[in-house]
């Protein structure tokens, strides 16, 4: 029968006595243990170390009239596998030119957009894994027009 002492640490405590001792010999040891280190996970250790790749560019991405009289466009793309949520971008002076956010934490594959001024449009989509991974931004959808009489798909 194995007998275990009350005051045995368990895997929690076994950690923070090794920051500890870590923490010891850092202080006395100068830097030349930067050059030596080995990360590794204990063979009984819960935790894993995941490695995971940007998600892809959205495909296929559309901008549509909503109707000739509105002054809103519908932007589309396709699903990117393990993407949480997505980031539209417009540009209003070519579909190379500079991007800004307009809509960013949506779930789906398509946003609508708020009325919008008179100017052309380009929109880009860039598609998110949480909040850390981010991916490249799409192609331009072809250019919206928005006049003072509504909007027009060239």
């Amino acid at each position: 029968m194995t007998r275990r002492c009350a005051d045995t640490p368990g895997p929690a405590q076994r950690w923070l006595l090794g920051v500890g001792a870590l923490g010891a010999i850092l202080a006395t040891s100068g830097t030349a243990w930067a050059t030596n280190w080995v990360v590794a996970l204990h063979t009984a250790s819960a935790g894993a170390a995941k490695a995971q790749a940007a998600p892809a560019a959205p495909a296929s991405p559309a901008a549509a009239c909503t109707s000739s009289s509105a002054k809103t466009v519908k932007v589309s793309w396709s699903a990117v596998t393990k993407a949480t949520t997505y980031t539209v971008y417009d540009a209003t002076t070519s579909a190379t030119g500079t991007y800004t956010s307009l809509a960013s934490g949506i779930t789906t594959t398509s946003y609508t957009t708020a009325t919008l001024s008179a100017a052309n449009y380009w929109f880009e989509v860039a598609a998110y894994i949480g909040t850390n991974w981010v991916g490249t931004k799409s192609t331009a959808t072809t250019e919206s027009t928005i006049s003072s009489s509504g909007c027009v798909q060239p």
